[in-house]
């Protein structure tokens, strides 16, 4: 896109000497889309996920926050300007443009070049410096990691007054898949001596801190679609405005494109300022609606359907991709060169009869593969990591973003808990990750805002697989939650440790962290999994390798307020989480079933155990011939005899055990053939099982047969998507899914 500079808002008498600047913009350019927002600290904008902070070479350990920002450069002396805007009150929108303008306090003796780059790696405000960017991690390059080319270069002089970049590009891409962590401002005039002060966020003067103009098109709202027999039903809402409106523009109405069987690419998206036309193909969509007169509802089928897509058939998946579009065919999309990955979709199935018709609730964008189960609060928020440093929290109810993705320091490839606010100690809803960059976060959930980060050695780096487990102060007592998590740190098979921290403050709890092989404490493998909290027997379980299944532990009973290792079992390497019956007189887990083969770790057929947790003895045991249990297994019932299901290689397996009895056993009841089936989820008191599969389809078993009943279609078509861990939300009666297709997805249950 040619550089493009949006409307400066004018918005106090304060800011009348941009009067000029404002209408020469507005005379250069043209109006390219329907809204602009200025977002700057405010009495009305807290920028409360924003900061700023100045990187200064001759203080390289000094952490340089206040009231306004520094670029120099001079010998052994440069100083950066480093800011990061908070985008939360524009979670789902088409980025048009973006000006990225700081406000000059003290400008420079003569005229001098500034660049404005995209920051390339995590940062902490509270900590920031020349040499580090969080905790006691340094910047892969001192003075700050950014993108190898400037994003855009701006002169300032002696007289200038502000300072505006076009940074649209970045800003783009943070909507579309990029981490956030904001502008990194230099001077590239090596060594010239000059030096230029802007406002911060922490500004004396409101109107000095930096701010970021925004031109957008929205989304729609509330889009959903009802199947019929050889028909689909679309509705959606047409938002309000959010910014201020250009020429007093209004939305005109709506783009529609189609695809059977699989998503609209992200990269088919209508191209600003024109109309493709009904029944053009765009991308892999067709256009079956176009419209431009404000319609909220469009019925797919025989009467209102292309030749060249086919009149609904039943029984065929179609998804649909809705774009919102303004009076000049600006779209709610970002045309840049990966495509616009956020874009309301939504699918159907139509089909002759009403039990057979399918739909989802919603599909929302992840960028990337992340098949851990998704955390929710029930009812609210549905918490999505993944593959890419982004953290996705998503309204329950309406599957749009609750904000922009909150961008963290490395992958997260586990299920992170959330905590409403009413069990919480921190009284806050609140989510806590963990993260390959070896950090641990709080976060909260309803704004996206860092209640704390912690490296939790201190110096150095961890690696973290597995996610938290929280321990509630409203359930166990004690002065706070508690948070943990145990190390995945390859290098040594028994030195790994188990951590305890402090869920109000990150700071670690009365104990020192568990470390294998040191005093009286066995060895410790590597962890890949998620602890478990036992309220009933105050302990913390957690399990780990064992060296490929060498003497050493693998269950760990952990003494929550002490660290005292209460008990241990040997029972092989363990990737799996474990799991408690309700009542939790019983605890289950299943172990790799390695074994080392010509000399080479081996997984192999798992092996189930029934655990007392009072005692750590085994009650049971049952050696399956599926391969390694995938992610966990799960327990149903409320008393013996208990249900236990787990998913193998090829299947999904359903034993009974009754451990009343002076000798319990596992008994074999069903098994169901599933293509690489995900972990199984259901709920005591539900009929049936759900499980994802790489075939793009969750199934529906029969608790009591294994029956597939029916299968929901996430994906099947030419960019088939493995479904990953389900989460069940009780509160709406949803199935939460996340897949390779990088969407999560909404289903009613029962199907």
């Amino acid at each position: 896109m040619a550089r493009q500079r949006p409307v400066i808002e004018i918005r106090s008498i304060c800011r009348r000497r941009w009067f000029s600047l404002a209408m020469a913009l507005l005379l250069a350019a043209p109006v390219i889309a329907r809204e602009t927002i200025v977002l700057q600290k405010s009495a009305t904008d807290s920028q409360a996920r924003g900061a700023d902070a100045t990187l200064n070479q001759a203080s390289a350990t000094t952490n340089n926050v206040g009231p306004t920002l520094t670029v120099a450069s001079a010998t052994n002396a440069a100083e950066h300007a480093l800011v990061e805007f908070d985008l939360s009150r524009i979670p789902n929108v088409g980025i048009k443009a973006a000006t990225l303008t700081l406000h000059v306090i003290t400008p420079p003796a003569g005229t001098v070049t500034y660049q404005a780059f995209d920051v390339t790696n995590f940062w902490q405000p509270n900590v920031v410096s020349w040499d580090t960017r969080v905790a006691t991690t340094a910047w892969t390059t001192a003075g700050g990691d950014i993108a190898g080319t400037a994003t855009d270069t701006e002169t300032v002089r002696h007289n200038s007054t502000s300072v505006g970049f076009n940074i649209t590009a970045d800003v783009q891409n943070w909507y579309n898949g990029s981490t956030n962590y904001g502008t990194l401002i230099t001077d590239e005039n090596t060594n010239d001596g000059r030096t230029t002060v802007f406002g911060s966020k922490e500004a004396t003067t409101s109107t000095n801190a930096p701010e970021l103009d925004v031109t957008f098109v929205q989304n729609v709202t509330g889009l959903t679609a009802t199947p019929g027999s050889g028909s689909v039903t679309l509705n959606w809402n047409i938002p309000a405005l959010i910014g201020t409106a250009f020429n007093g523009e209004k939305y005109t109405g709506v783009l529609i494109l189609r695809r059977t069987s699989s998503p609209v690419d992200k990269t088919s998206i209508p191209t600003d300022t024109t109309d493709p036309g009904l029944c053009s193909t765009v991308g892999s969509g067709v256009v079956v609606f176009d419209d431009a007169t404000g319609k909220t509802t469009f019925t797919d089928n025989a009467s209102d359907t292309c030749a060249n897509a086919g009149e609904p058939a039943n029984g065929t998946t179609y998804f649909y991709k809705v774009f919102l579009r303004d009076s000049s065919n600006y779209y709610s999309a970002q045309d840049i060169t990966n495509g616009s990955t956020f874009v309301e979709e939504i699918s159907a199935t139509p089909a002759a009869t009403t039990a057979a018709q399918q739909n989802t609730q919603w599909i929302a964008a992840t960028f990337a593969t992340d098949l851990a189960s998704p955390a929710l609060i029930p009812g609210t928020v549905v918490g999505v990591g993944s593959e890419i440093n982004l953290l996705f929290l998503i309204n329950a109810s309406t599957g749009l973003r609750e904000f922009v993705p909150v961008s963290v320091g490395g992958s997260i490839v586990s299920r992170s808990p959330v905590i409403d606010a009413s069990s919480s100690s921190t009284g806050q809803d609140i989510l806590y990750l963990a993260d390959q960059d070896g950090l641990i976060y709080a976060i909260n959930a309803d704004t996206g805002v860092f209640d704390w980060v912690v490296n939790p050695i201190g110096t150095g780096t961890l690696s973290l697989q597995g996610g938290p487990a929280v321990e509630l102060k409203s359930v166990a007592g004690g002065l706070n939650d508690q948070v943990f998590f145990g190390t995945r740190n390859t290098g040594t098979t028994m030195g790994n440790q188990i951590f305890g921290l402090n869920g109000n403050t990150g700071t670690n709890a009365s104990w020192s962290p568990i470390t294998g092989a040191t005093g009286s404490i066995p060895k410790l493998d590597i962890i890949n999994s998620t602890p478990l909290v036992d309220y009933v027997h105050s302990a913390i379980w957690v399990t780990s390798r064992s060296a490929c299944a060498t003497a050493q532990p693998s269950l760990w009973k952990i003494n929550p307020s002490t660290g005292a290792v209460l008990a241990t079992a040997d029972l092989g390497d363990i990737d799996a989480s474990p799991t408690l019956t309700a009542a939790s007189d019983v605890l289950f887990t299943a172990n790799n079933g390695d074994a080392i083969v010509g000399g080479t770790c081996t997984a192999g057929n798992s092996t189930i155990y029934a655990i007392n947790p009072t005692t750590g003895a085994t009650l049971a045991t049952f050696v399956s011939t599926d391969g390694p249990v995938v992610s966990y297994p799960i327990v149903l019932g409320d008393a013996p005899p208990y249900t236990v299901v787990y998913s193998g290689a090829t299947g999904v397996h359903l034993l009974t055990i009754d451990t009343s009895r002076t000798a319990p056993a596992f008994l074999s009841v069903w098994t169901t053939a599933i293509t690489d089936p995900s972990a199984p989820i259901s709920v005591t008191g539900l009929s049936f099982i759900f499980v994802g599969s790489s075939d793009g389809q969750i199934h529906e078993l029969a608790l009591g047969t294994g029956a597939d009943v029916k299968d929901e279609v996430v994906n099947t078509g030419p960019t088939m998507g493995t479904v990953g861990d389900p989460s069940i939300d009780e509160a709406l009666s949803r199935i939460y899914v996340t897949t390779t297709d990088q969407r999560a997805y909404a289903f009613i249950i029962p199907f």
